[in-house]
């Protein structure tokens, strides 16, 4: 299997290493051999483990026959320089034996690092999203084949490079890439994001690269985090990237066909309500003109038709709008409040105690109140009192709306938040639809000829109390 450079020394790291490693072996065993030959031989030899772990380390293959070699080497000056007696040669034994124990331990964790580290590069490798990676320095230390085929930069000439290498082959030019920011936070390099976002332990942000793909460009969802030790120290930062131009150019696509298709709308609804208009007009004149009880009769079920069709339409003008923003979390004091100021009745006392509820939802949460509020004032009778107030329940939280009054009748509660029913359907539906965005949903549980009870159910993770 095929390496990465980084732990595939080139030819001329190894021979720097084996030349330094021949220097402090000779280096070793002579101030051994100096010591022996004037009586010192006990604290000297612990020098002799430098070139031991040094070998161990950088040749873990061979660390045990090279630990094994200077061991002999060790007792073969023992025997040569000192007499030998019983025990100098327990000493000397027990100290070749611990060079041989020493050096195959090293080498056993030195391959275990290596083994994981290569591991952890393989990763890097074979990763589907384009990932680099850079140590404290700024040198790039990772470079996946997937960041290879993006920029045309090979593995092999970028890593080891600092100096902003790994910026210019995606921009052209040295400057800052998001993972700088993980090592050194500046202004400076955050002019370069201006839409930076920190989920969790990462930095995501987006840019347009316009010289890529023949100079059609590119959108990016960049994402950069730290490379941290055992003791939590920043050791460097790791970058992966994401092409998201197909996801841009289909989200502006979107929205152009939404624009247009409520320009459309709009200018349709227009017409029709001028048309609405001068039906009522006609119908007005008939009414005074005729006075036939089955004329009028007949001409005051226009009037009901067309008032119809009018509701419809003013619902669609408010459907236009409902998910073009994203949810958001809305305080629901608030909200109760703006939906009661829109209603405009008086003689009806509202009391809602929901001041510390916060809930995560779409932007038009005021309009599931107000047609909630709609519904049970206007389409219901003998309604004083609204009042709004919410339960902690075991999957999530309900705010419930009640009502005095004569209530709704069981069999048209099947129907109220669809579009069936000409009387509760239509405001109702909308609000069904609002709340739905956010995983919400709505239900009537009042008893008939007691008053309404409106539930909206809100899921565990789309509430909060502040």
């Amino acid at each position: 299997m095929k390496t990465f450079q980084l732990f595939n020394s080139s030819s001329l790291f190894t021979r720097t290493r084996a030349l330094t490693l021949a220097v402090a072996t000779v280096i070793a065993l002579a101030i051994n051999l100096i010591g022996m030959i004037t009586g010192i031989t006990v604290l000297l030899s612990h020098i002799i483990y430098i070139p031991i772990i040094l070998a161990a380390y950088w040749f873990p293959r061979r660390g045990l026959v090279f630990s094994t070699l200077i061991a002999v080497a060790y007792g073969a000056l023992i025997a040569l320089i000192l007499p030998l007696d019983i025990l100098l040669i327990i000493a000397t034994l027990f100290r070749m034996t611990f060079f041989i124990l020493i050096g195959g331990v090293v080498s056993f964790l030195s391959a275990k690092l290596r083994e994981s580290e290569q591991q952890l590069h393989e990763i890097i490798e074979f990763l589907p999203y384009p990932t680099f990676a850079v140590n404290r320095k700024g040198e790039v230390i990772a470079w996946n084949q997937a960041v290879e085929e993006m920029t045309g930069v090979k593995k092999a000439e970028i890593l080891k490079k600092g100096d902003y290498a790994y910026s210019v082959a995606f921009y052209g030019i040295k400057r800052p890439a998001l993972l700088d920011l993980i090592l050194s936070p500046n202004p400076e390099t955050e002019a370069w994001y201006p839409q930076i976002k920190e989920e969790g332990k990462k930095l995501v942000s987006e840019v347009f690269i316009p010289h890529f793909k023949e100079g059609k460009g590119i959108h990016l969802r960049i994402a950069a985090t730290a490379l941290v030790d055992g003791n939590g120290n920043i050791t460097g930062a790791i970058e992966s990237i994401r092409d998201i131009t197909e996801q841009v150019m289909t989200e502006s696509a979107l929205q152009n066909t939404s624009s247009r298709l409520n320009t459309i709308a709009g200018i349709v609804r227009h017409d029709i309500s001028r048309k609405l208009a001068g039906l009522y007009g006609i119908l007005s004149i008939g009414v005074m003109k005729f006075d036939d009880p089955d004329v009028l009769f007949f001409i005051e079920a226009l009037k009901d038709s067309a008032q119809g069709i009018q509701r419809q339409i003013d619902i669609s003008r408010e459907f236009k709008d409902i998910g073009t923003s994203p949810p958001t979390w809305i305080p629901v004091q608030e909200t109760v409040l703006d939906a009661v100021g829109r209603l405009g009745i008086g003689g009806v006392s509202f009391r809602s105690w929901t001041e510390r509820l916060e809930i995560f939802a779409d932007p038009h949460l005021p309009a599931v109140f107000f047609h909630i509020f709609d519904a049970t004032i206007k389409d219901t009778d003998g309604v004083t009192t609204v009042i709004i107030t919410y339960h902690i329940r075991e999957n999530g939280a309900a705010i419930l709306i009640e009502t005095d009054g004569a209530g709704i009748e069981t069999g048209i509660k099947e129907s109220l938040f669809t579009q069936r029913d000409e009387r509760y359907g239509n405001g109702l539906f909308l609000a069904h639809e609002i709340c739905s965005i956010s995983n919400m949903t709505i239900r009537e549980t009042g008893t008939p000829k007691k008053g309404t009870r409106f539930e909206i159910l809100i899921p565990a993770e789309g509430y909060r109390i502040v």
